[in-house]
């Protein structure tokens, strides 16, 4: 099998591992706060680093890393019924990665593919636990209590402008983590690379908390994301992502004069003071970036042949001089 057709696989593990992870937090966010919560958040954080293991073998292969995502199950459904979904999507990725390392022939990456395969065979039977662990919360009735003369009331979502700022916010998140986890996937700079999925890290944390605030009040949160920026250019990318973090500081800066829910107040301003610090560290790093880009002519110029010259040429400034 050549390596464009083993890209294409790793393309496809990794828009069912996108899938995955967008699933279980959702799960996770509706749940709320509890010890079933925090498990399953831990298995869509295995799942990211899926993701990132499979982004870095289709870079060492030649290809691009991809970010889109299999279609999500959003249905509403009891806890137990949405962790036996879980439990049927590990089942079907299971059977993919097992056919995948049936037919790549590439022994690096089949290793990588086995390693995987054992974390999603855990999850099957995590997810399995858990619906046995739902199933067990929610007791039948007793067959002597007297019947319910009335309904209980549907739950009421939040405010209409609320439930605005709230899904912003989340597509806001959940497009910067994408958009810098690729800035991440396509560098070689180890720094910059780190930096960037501590960022996307944080930014998941944000799309938690602001997921939880919905779901708390009633609502749906919305799990979509904007346009993103995904090239092989650090500078660029980091313009774009100084861009949306200067943005959607303004936008939470708007937004906190129109809340006045003083919980979800602080947690906005929280956020917003997050992103005002991300800029700052895109900042240095894309001065640092074109700091090695504008010294990468002159080392290449060095290696050439160099021609009699009557006087050296004039020395150009580096960014910082003409910053100072």
């Amino acid at each position: 099998m050549d390596k464009q057709a083993i890209v294409e696989l790793l393309k496809d593990d990794m828009r069912g591992e996108h899938q995955a992870i967008v699933q279980y937090l959702s799960h996770a966010y509706a749940v709320g706060e509890g010890e079933e919560a925090c498990e399953i958040e831990a298995i869509a954080r295995e799942e990211m680093r899926h993701l990132d293991w499979l982004a870095d073998a289709i870079m060492e292969l030649g290809g691009d890393p991809t970010m889109e995502r299999a279609p999500v199950d959003f249905g509403r459904a009891s806890p137990a019924d949405q962790m036996l979904k879980n439990a049927a999507l590990e089942k079907s990725g299971i059977a993919q990665y097992r056919a995948h390392i049936e037919a790549i022939d590439d022994k690096k990456i089949q290793r990588l593919l086995a390693r995987i395969l054992h974390d999603e065979i855990v999850h099957k039977g995590q997810f399995n636990h858990l619906a046995e662990t739902f199933g067990r919360e929610q007791p039948d009735a007793a067959a002597d209590e007297p019947a319910q003369t009335s309904e209980a009331p549907a739950p009421v979502g939040p405010p209409a402008r609320v439930a605005d700022i709230l899904n912003q916010g989340i597509r806001h998140e959940y497009s910067v983590v994408l958009q810098y986890l690729y800035h991440s996937f396509v560098t070689d700079d180890k720094e910059v690379s780190e930096e960037l999925q501590n960022t996307a890290i944080n930014e998941m944390q944000h799309m938690g908390w602001l997921a939880e605030e919905m779901e708390e009040r009633g609502g749906s949160p919305d799990m979509s994301h904007l346009d993103l920026v995904l090239s092989r250019d650090m500078a660029v990318n980091l313009e774009a992502d100084i861009a949306i973090e200067r943005e959607v500081t303004e936008d939470y800066t708007q937004h906190l004069s129109e809340l006045d829910d003083d919980e979800l107040e602080e947690l906005v301003a929280r956020i917003r003071d997050h992103e005002i610090y991300h800029e700052a560290i895109f900042r240095d790093l894309l001065d640092e970036v074109l700091e090695e880009q504008a010294k990468a002519p002159e080392s290449a110029s060095e290696d050439e042949p160099k021609a009699p010259q009557a006087a050296p040429p004039p020395e150009i400034p580096s960014v910082g001089t003409l910053i100072d």
